[in-house]
């Protein structure tokens, strides 16, 4: 199984206008996409709090893990146009 965080975002200035992003960020000692466990705690907060910092546009609005045998297909499913 696979496991895919991905987070809805809003534009801070017009917070009416929201996506779906998914973060290209693996676990520094293997390169893997986080766990489940890692996804729901403190690393998947810790990718969010990541890429707002790189995208100061855009407020959280919520933190989504996936689960599915399929990584490809269930990013295809999940994500909106890229930011």
């Amino acid at each position: 199984m696979h496991v895919l965080l991905s987070l809805v975002v809003c534009l801070a200035g017009q917070p009416a206008i929201c996506e779906t992003v998914i973060p290209s960020y693996g676990r520094q000692d293997t390169g893997e996409p986080p766990t489940l466990f890692e996804c729901l705690g403190v690393g998947g907060q810790d990718i969010a709090r990541i890429w707002l910092e790189e995208h100061p546009g855009y407020l959280l609005r919520r933190i989504q893990c996936s689960i599915a045998s399929d990584r490809d297909r269930l990013r295809d499913r999940i994500e909106t146009p890229q930011a």
